[in-house]
C-alpha cells in the first residue's frame, strides 16, 4: 500500500485539492462503493481511499480508471504494475499471468472443514468484518462467508480473504481448528506466504481488544428527501457482537413518518436475528440518527412487534438520538470539541449540565453560546423547551456546535417541572446513565400520574463521537 499511496500522490490531479475530490467520486461512482472525501491531507487521503478499495474486486479497476481519465493512461498502466507486483491478488481476474488463489481441491477441503466445525454467526461476522475492513453480507454461516470472499482480492499482507475467513473460524473455537489452520498452513507454503499468515494468526491469537462501551446496536438513519415531498430515507446498520463497534448497513429504503414505524420494526427483527446468538452481551441500544429538523420527533415510542396492540420500542431497547448534522460534517474543529466534551464526560462522575432556559432574541443566544464555549467542562445540556424552531431547537444545534454530545429535554411545551427530573437523571454516573432513562420510560408506561411520567416525552441525546456510520447524503 505504501509504494500505491507513493505513486498516487505524485499525481497532479491528486495534489490538487480540487481534482482530488473528483478523483474520489470517479473512483466512488465507478466501483459502487461507499466512497467519500474525508477532508484530510493527501498522502492520508489516499491511505485511507486504498483500504476502503482495494478489498473489494470493482475497487482498483475503478482506481485505475479515475488516474486514466484525470492524469493519463501510462501513469494508469504505471499503477497498474505496481499493483501487481505490490498486491498479490489485485487485478487478477482476466489476467492470465496471476495463478488462481484456490485450486479446486483445496475449495473442496476448505468448505468441507467450515460446514463440519460451526461457529456463532455473529461473532464470525464481527471478528471477520474487523480482520478484513470491508463490508460483509448477512451470511448464514463459514461456509457462505467462504463462497463470497472467493470473490474478494488479497488483504494488504497478501492473504486472499478465505484464508483469514479460516483463521477467524479456528480463532472462535472450531471443532475443526486444528485441520483449519493446517489448510492455511497448505496455502501458505504454495503461496510463500508463511511470514504474512505467521503474523496474522499470531494477532488472532492474542487478548482481544474490546471496549466495554460498545453495545449491541441498531443504527438508524432518517433523511428527508430534499424535494418538498413528506417522503424520508431510512437506513440501518446492526451492530451484532457487544465490544467492538463494527456496524453492518443495509439498503436505504424510502418511506414517510407516517409508515416509519414499520420500517423500524422490521430493522429490529433484521437486528434480533443477529443478537440471538449472543444472548448475554447485555442490552441492546437502538440509535436515531436524525436531522436537526426531527430530533424532537417521538421515536422512542414507536409501535413495534405487531398491529393489534404494538409496543413502544423504548420499552424493549435503550433508544436515544445521534445528531447527522454533526455526524456529517467534516470539520475538524467540530469533532475535536466533541471528543474533548465527551471524554470529559466519560471521565467525571456524572455530567456538568448547562441549561437552556428559553430566553428569546438573538443576543440571549449568542451569549448563551459563548458562554458554553467558555466552559469546555460543561458536558451536558438540558432544554427547558422542545427542539423546535424557535424555541429549544437553536440552543441545541448551538450546543452540538459547540461539541456537547449528551442533551435531554421534554418535548412537550410549558413543562418546567420535568427539568427537574431530568437534572436527576443526568445526574448518574455516565456508564448507568442509558439505563436510567431506560427505568424511566419503563416506568412511565406504567404511571398515569407523577413527575415520572416525563419519562413517555423524554428526548435524550446519547452521541459518542466513537461510535461513527458512513451517513452519506441520500439522493433526493
Amino acid at each position: 500500500m505504501t509504494v500505491l499511496t507513493k505513486e498516487l500522490i505524485a499525481l497532479g490531479c491528486i495534489r490538487d485539492a480540487g481534482q482530488r475530490s473528483l478523483f474520489i467520486e470517479l473512483v466512488a461512482e465507478e466501483s459502487g462503493l461507499e466512497v467519500s472525501e474525508r477532508g484530510l491531507e493527501p498522502r492520508a487521503e489516499m491511505v485511507a481511499l486504498l483500504m476502503k478499495i482495494l478489498p473489494h474486486q470493482r475497487g482498483f479497476p475503478a482506481l485505475r480508471g479515475a488516474v486514466e481519465a484525470l492524469a493519463s493512461v501510462e501513469a494508469a498502466d504505471s499503477l497498474a504494475l505496481l499493483a501487481a507486483r505490490e498486491l498479490r491478488g489485485v487485478e487478477t481476474r482476466g489476467d492470465p499471468a496471476l495463478p488462481p488463489v484456490l485450486s479446486n481441491k483445496a475449495r473442496r477441503q476448505a468448505r468441507e472443514l467450515l460446514a463440519a466445525g460451526p461457529v456463532p454467526r455473529a461473532a464470525l461476522h464481527t471478528e471477520l468484518a474487523r480482520e478484513l475492513r470491508i463490508d460483509l453480507p448477512d451470511c448464514d454461516d463459514a461456509v457462505d462467508f467462504f463462497d463470497h470472499l472467493l470473490e474478494q482480492n488479497a488483504q494488504y499482507d497478501g492473504l486472499p480473504p478465505v484464508v483469514v475467513l479460516a483463521e477467524v473460524t479456528a480463532a472462535l473455537g472450531s471443532a475443526r481448528a486444528t485441520e483449519l489452520r493446517a489448510w492455511s498452513d497448505n496455502w501458505a507454503e504454495e503461496a510463500g506466504q508463511s511470514a504474512g499468515l505467521g503474523e496474522r494468526r499470531e494477532r488472532l491469537a492474542g487478548p482481544a481488544t474490546r471496549d466495554a462501551s460498545v453495545p449491541r446496536a441498531l443504527v438508524v438513519m432518517i433523511d428527508p428527501a430534499d424535494d418538498s415531498s413528506d417522503r424520508i430515507f431510512v437506513r440501518h446498520w446492526v451492530n451484532a457482537a457487544a465490544g467492538i463497534w463494527q456496524p453492518v448497513a443495509l439498503g436505504v429504503q424510502t418511506t414517510t413518518l407516517t409508515a416509519l414505524a414499520d420500517v423500524v420494526d422490521r430493522a429490529v427483527r433484521h437486528g434480533e436475528a443477529q443478537w440471538a446468538h449472543r444472548p448475554d452481551d447485555g442490552p441492546v441500544h437502538i440509535e436515531f440518527v436524525l436531522p436537526h429538523s426531527l430530533l424532537n420527533h417521538d421515536v422512542a415510542r414507536l409501535g413495534i412487534e405487531g398491529d393489534t396492540a404494538p409496543l413502544p420500542v423504548s420499552l424493549r431497547y435503550y433508544v436515544h438520538l445521534r445528531s447527522l448534522d454533526r455526524m456529517r460534517a467534516r470539520d475538524p474543529a467540530q469533532l475535536r470539541r466533541w471528543r474533548a466534551r465527551w471524554n470529559t464526560f466519560q471521565a467525571a462522575s456524572a455530567a456538568d449540565t448547562y441549561r437552556w432556559n428559553g430566553a428569546h432574541g438573538q443576543g440571549d443566544l449568542e451569549r448563551w453560546r459563548a458562554a458554553l464555549a467558555a466552559t469546555p467542562e460543561k458536558t451536558a445540556v438540558i432544554l427547558q423547551h422542545p427542539a423546535v424552531r424557535g424555541n429549544g431547537l437553536e440552543a441545541l444545534a448551538a450546543a452540538v456546535a459547540e461539541g456537547v454530545g449528551l442533551a435531554a429535554w421534554d418535548r412537550r411545551e410549558n413543562n418546567e417541572r420535568s427539568v427537574e427530573v431530568l437534572q436527576l437523571i443526568l445526574g448518574t454516573a455516565p456508564a448507568q446513565l442509558p439505563a436510567k432513562v431506560h427505568q424511566l420510560r419503563t416506568q412511565a408506561e406504567t404511571d398515569d400520574v407523577g413527575p415520572l411520567l416525563v419519562g413517555r416525552h423524554i428526548a435524550f441525546l446519547w452521541d459518542d463521537p466513537n461510535r461513527l456510520v458512513d451517513c452519506e447524503e441520500m439522493p433526493a
